[in-house]
């Protein structure tokens, strides 16, 4: 059997070299059966530290030794970074929390751009993303989609985590993808909580994306009646833009209500079409009726 002993004399692991070809496959068993991070892991044999090709003999004792702060080790600290970013994404907390505490660059980011934190928030992590931002990751970073942690946490409707990034300075307001911020995000994906969350927390309601449309417009055009209902209470201009895509479709209790706050029925988008003409091409009776009553013409 092949040994593996801590600096102190403890034995570690027993490990059959039939499972255990050489000192790469090694270092990943004691990663997954012991959460010591890749990375740090540095094995001695006879005092000598040993390659990660190195072959395994099948009775051999050895030592391992972790890296305990990667300043000292350029390489060491580059495979660190990359292995923090895997290991947010898989969610293995304590090879993340021992990674941190050796100072490891915690704003590297993936082929996809993505830091370590931004993947804790678009996998819901939320253990992960807590320790990332207690160490100093930075909440503003976007990656290729021009996202950042918040608006990957407002797609994905974690509250806990959205809330976690308000706390630790998360910009609501800043624009990312196609011009949307976390409120178009949120508003546009249905998650109530977290679009009344910004709202709180006084996000701008009636920024604009690339489209011209505000977060009002998207929960118009989604069918999402609480959101409407929400940024309304809240003071958000609603132009004519959100009665006619919720015309579109089909959404009979969010044109009543835009109705009954002041939308013009008569408005028209670029193509010159009335909210009644969308309603009418996409076959919504109950909308045409409502607005043929409101006095809409084509």
């Amino acid at each position: 059997m092949l040994r593996v002993w801590r600096p102190s004399g403890q034995e570690l692991a027993a490990v059959s070299v039939e499972e255990i070809k050489d000192a790469a496959a090694l270092k990943e068993h004691l990663r997954d059966q012991y959460g010591f991070p890749v990375s740090l892991q540095q094995l001695l044999h006879d005092g000598n530290l040993l390659e990660d090709g190195a072959e395994l003999a099948a009775s051999v004792d050895l030592q391992l030794v972790l890296i305990a702060d990667l300043s000292e080790s350029k390489n060491a600290a580059r495979l660190a970074a990359a292995e923090l970013v895997d290991n947010a994404r898989r969610n293995r907390t304590n090879i993340v929390r021992t990674l941190l505490e050796a100072g490891v660059a915690k704003d590297r980011a993936d082929s996809e751009g993505k830091t370590a934190l931004m993947l804790a928030c678009e996998c819901r992590h939320m253990e992960i993303a807590q320790l990332l931002l207690e160490a100093g990751a930075h909440t503003g970073c976007c990656d290729r989609s021009s996202k950042t942690a918040l608006m990957l946490a407002c797609e994905q409707g974690d509250l806990e985590i959205a809330r976690l990034l308000l706390k630790f300075g998360g910009d609501k307001d800043l624009q990312g993808h196609r011009g949307k911020n976390a409120l178009i995000l949120s508003a546009e994906h249905g998650h109530l909580e977290i679009a009344r969350l910004l709202v709180e927390a006084g996000a701008y309601k009636d920024d604009c994306d690339r489209d011209n449309r505000t977060a009002l417009m998207h929960a118009a055009e989604k069918g999402h009646f609480g959101i409407v209902c929400l940024l309304l209470r809240a003071g958000a201009r609603f132009g004519d833009g959100a009665l006619y895509l919720a015309a579109k479709g089909g959404h009979l209790k969010i044109v009543r209500l835009l109705l009954r706050v002041g939308c013009d029925e008569r408005g028209f988008d670029n193509d010159g079409k009335t909210a009644l003409l969308h309603a009418s091409e996409n076959g919504f009776r109950e909308v045409v009726q409502l607005l043929l009553t409101a006095g809409s013409d084509t």
